[in-house]
Parts: C-alpha cells; structure tokens; sequence
C-alpha cells in the first residue's frame, strides 16, 4: 500500500467542540490492479480508477502561484444547480468566505442544466478571471470543461462533485467529500446495527454524477467483503422525496420483512419522505443510513429516523475549497487532493454538528505586540482568549495556518526581546525547545496558553530591565497585603488575567515557593501575632485569616510550629 497525505481530519478541542484540520492525517492508495478484464462491478477493483482518481495524475499546464494574496482577485464559481439545500449552503459559504477574504466573487448558475453549464464555462472564459471553482454535476463532461479552462491558462480548481483521473490533470487541486471512503464506512456502520444478517437496498443518486457510483457501488463492494451474509435486493435512484417514498412502498410490498437495511444518497427530504413511509408501515426495525450531514438529517438522526449519515456538510466543503484557492494565491503548497474527513455522524454527536462555521477574523498582531511593549499583561491575556474563541468558532482551519499565526506571534515577541538587548535563550528558551513546541501535536488551547505564557515573561523581562514591578511582583505584592482574605491560585489566575498553571510556575519561580507554602507561612505568622491579644478565639482568629474550616487551621498550624494553637497561646502566657 502506498501512503498519501489526506488533506483533513476531525480533532476535539478541550471543549468538546468540533475542529476540522488538515494537514497530519493519510489515505492509503493500494496499487492499480493487474488483470482488469476478469473483474466484474462487485468487486472492488474494478471501479479502481475513479475511487482513486487523481492520485496518479500528471499535472498539465499547472501555472504558478502569483504569491500576493487572495485580496482584490476575481473568482467564478460554476454552480451546477441552487434548488438543493446543500447546494444553497455551499454557495452561501462560498460568498461569505470570499468577502471576508477581500475576494471580488461571481457565481455563474446552471440550474442542473448541462447545456448552461457549458455556455457559463464559455462565459467564465472570457471574463479572464484569477480563479475558476467547478462544482460539475457531470464526472465525464467536465474533463472538457477542465481541459478548456486549463488551456485558457486560469487557474481552476475542483470542488464537491469527484473529478476522474483526465479531470485531475488540469486542476490545481480537488477539494469535498471522500465520497468512496465515507460509502464504505457508512456501510458498515449500517451492517453492524444488522448483525451482517438480511437484506438491503439503495436509494441512488443521479446516474452520471461521481456520487451515483460511489454511494452505489461503494456501498456493494464493500458489503461484499465486510458482510457476506447481508443481500443487496435492488437498487433505485431516489433523489426526488416523491421517487424516493414511491420505492420504499415498492421494496415493502415485495421483500416484506427480507428487508432490513435502507442506504441513502441524501439525508435531508429523501429521508424524510422514507421515514415517513416507514412510520405509516410500521416498519421501525428497518436500520436506515444516509449520506450527507444537512441540518434536516441530523435533526432526523436526533429523532431515532435516521441511524447514521456520512460527515458532508456543505459549509465545510466550501470553507475547505476557498481556503484552498487562498492559500495557494498565498503562494503555500497546496495538495492535489483535500477531501474531508471520514466520520460517521450518530445520536451521539449528532449534536456536535448542527452549529454553523464563521471565519478567523484576521488578527491584530500590532495590538498584542503594543500591548507588550506597554506592558499590559491583561490585554495579552485577553488577545490569546479571543484567539481561542474565534478557532472554536471558525471550526475549519489547516494546521500550517494555526501554526503560522503562532510562529508569527513567537516571531515578534524574540523582535520585542531583541529590541532591548535581552537573551532570548535566558527569558524564553532556546530556539530549538520554542520549535519543537510549535510544531508538536498539540492541544491548541495549551499551545495558545503557552504562547501567553511568554509573552507574560516577555513583558517581566522588560520590566526587570528598567526596574519596576513584573505581573508576578505586582501578585506577590497583593498577596502580602490580603493574605487575610480567602484565595486560591485559581482565584489569583482569574483576578490577574494570567492561566493557572503558568501562575503556578512562576509564582515558585519568584518566591522560592509554592502558592499555598507562602500564604499559609503568612497566615501563620499573623496568627501567631493575633495569639498575643486579649480574649483569644482560635475559630474566630481561623475566619479572620480566611480559613473557612477552622479543623483544618488547627492541622495546619500544628504542623507549621509543631505545637496546637491552644498550646502555643498557653505558652506566650507563661
């Protein structure tokens, strides 16, 4: 098996939310097979080439990268048709993401109309655009719709339906669905919930389309092997709701109870109009699976209607393609191939993929660099905290993106250092350990807090230079003036905008000790004095040097002195 790199994969942030990154996971492509002629469509093999098409491709007449940015360029986006939902948020994602990224956007639509399609391949032609997107509906049609575009010299890139191996070689790169990959993991899942036992059928999509073979026969070939015993009874194509409930009723009529498992080509009104079907029938044992993951299907999903769907969401598909075309009129390497991840979506975190994705606003570096030069702690806290919310919001974002932002952060604290002649090994590391901790799979809330971290040492680094207090001193200083008053290094991070953990640290850094070490060898030392008064209540006492369990003042104080309170009053009064 030869190993590519997949362009994308599912990770968690420490939330629990959703992250889509690339750039760190593989697909294995098997070599093509020998003898071609003795296969037969039930076996994998034979459709080899367009489950694997563009792997093996030679790039033709691919132009360079102008390397200045996608602001002020023009992109034409080929729509095959905007009567589909997920079509609808596609397009919407793709305007949205545009503008945000300064790109001037025209959206040429074809209304499932081949002929149109090709008029509007003529049409973006002419206009010259810097960027062409094809979402072809037809697999073989747009090999000439790619060649013509490729031959006019613009740049082209295709997105959502699979281009075939001849596709791939005008193209810049293909991003969008697994759609092979994510079939055969739906058809397991489906086989699973059956115990490999009974029989199936498939709702089609449209003959001719990369989808139609991939959620038919990727769905077959793959039971063929994964569930022997699991028999496929007929196949239909079902992408209006009415054809879809029209074969439903079909297949119960004429297999009755031999039919235990429905495959889908789409989750929204499709499946929708089957469980409906199912309900009136009374058929709730049938296990029915789907591709896509719109909001009308994970909703049915939640309502027990649906058992599983592949991860295809429209806003994703679209956030991968135009961070593609930016990142390569960035001048960064792009892959020939970005799918999405391969995920089955189920009850369990069906949830997890209703919200909607919004964009990483562009930073204001400048803002956090002034913030250090000036020394407000609190601002870069609150500059690293936002960060961090817009990420989980953004959802979508490579790993070379989330690792240049942080390089150019670390990047302009060494410049901050460096201004005023200090050591960056002695303040921050040597720059080898900083490397190595960027590039590290990491969780991205620990790395943003690290990087916090340094700049809370750069700005003590200069505060140490011109001999005033540093963050730490400033805490030390609080403390030693409200020793008294209940706290905790949590309460202390939160009160000082700083993480606990690195409070932590440098607290021992600077004091030689740790935080509960010092304000009880403070509080101990005021009770000592307080012992000295008249009338003395040790509970009292307790309260006011902010214990709140006084039993536990007593253990403390005992083990500090080596004598109970009680005895070390009675012991000041002889």
């Amino acid at each position: 098996m030869m190993p590519r790199v997949q362009s994308v994969r599912i990770k968690r942030s420490s939330e629990g939310q959703f992250l889509l990154l690339w750039g760190a996971t593989e697909k294995e492509i098997p070599p093509p097979p020998e003898d071609r002629t003795i296969l037969k469509p039930e076996n994998r093999d034979y459709w080899y080439d367009i489950e694997y098409a563009g792997w093996n491709s030679e790039k033709i007449n691919i132009p360079d990268s102008p390397r200045d940015g996608a602001s002020g360029k023009t992109l034409i986006y080929l729509q095959p048709g905007d009567d589909h939902p997920y079509m609808q948020q596609y397009a919407e994602t793709i305007e949205k993401r545009s503008a945000a990224a300064g790109i001037r956007l025209e959206i040429y639509n074809a209304r499932w109309d081949e002929k149109l399609f090709d008029d509007n391949v003529n049409l973006a032609i002419s206009r010259k655009p810097d960027m062409i997107l094809l979402n072809p509906e037809h697999q073989k049609q747009s090999n000439a719709w790619y060649r013509r575009i490729n031959q006019a010299g613009i740049p082209v890139i295709g997105g959502n339906f699979l281009a075939d191996n001849e596709g791939h070689s005008y193209l810049l790169a293909w991003t969008g669905p697994d759609d092979w990959g994510q079939s055969r993991l739906l058809a397991r899942t489906m086989a699973d919930k059956l115990q490999g036992q009974g029989g199936y059928a498939i709702l089609q999509h449209y003959e001719g389309n990369s989808s139609y073979y991939a959620r038919t026969w990727g769905v077959i070939t793959e039971l063929e092997d994964y569930a022997p015993e699991l028999v496929h009874l007929d196949s239909r194509v079902g992408m209006i709701p009415s054809e879809a409930a029209e074969a439903v009723e079909d297949w119960l009529k004429q297999y009755g109870d031999r039919l235990k498992g429905i495959f889908s080509a789409d989750d929204g009104e499709v499946m929708q109009a089957v469980a409906e079907v199912l309900e009136r029938n009374g058929r709730k044992d049938i296990c029915c699976v789907a591709a896509g993951s719109s909001r009308l299907g994970l909703e049915l999903i939640m309502e027990n209607k649906l058992h599983a769907s592949s991860f295809q969401s429209p806003v994703f598909d679209a956030e991968t393609a135009i961070q593609t075309i930016t990142d390569w009129f960035e001048g960064l390497t792009i892959e020939p191939i970005r799918y999405l991840p391969k995920h089955i979506v189920t009850r369990k975190d069906a949830p997890d993929f209703m919200a909607e994705s919004f964009q990483v606003n562009s930073l204001n570096m400048e803002h956090l660099y002034n913030s250090i030069r000036e020394y407000k702690w609190r601002a870069c806290y609150n500059f690293f905290g936002d960060l961090y919310e817009k990420i989980l919001t953004r959802k979508v974002i490579p790993v070379r993106m989330f690792q240049g932002i942080c390089l150019e952060i670390l990047t302009g604290m060494i410049v901050l250092l460096q201004e005023e002649g200090l050591s960056v090994e002695e303040n921050l590391g040597s720059y080898s350990q900083l490397a190595n901790h960027l590039t590290r799979d990491s969780d991205i809330a620990s790395v943003l807090e690290w990087l916090n971290g340094l700049a809370q040492q750069v700005i003590a680094a200069k505060l140490t230079k011109i001999n005033k207090k540093t963050q730490i001193q400033e805490i030390v200083e609080y403390i030693d003036k409200n020793y008294t008053r209940p706290m905790s290094l949590k309460s202390l991070s939160y009160d000082f905008s700083i993480s606990q953990a690195y409070l932590g640290q440098i607290f021992r850094k600077e004091t030689g000790m740790k935080f509960n070490d010092y304000l009880n060898e403070k509080r101990i030392e005021e009770a000592k004095k307080l012992f000295r008064g008249e009338n003395v209540v040790i509970n009292k006492i307790a309260l006011q040097l902010g214990y709140t369990d006084p039993a536990y003042f007593y253990r403390l104080f005992k083990k500090k002195t080596g004598m109970s309170a009680m005895e070390y009053i009675q012991q000041l009064s002889e």
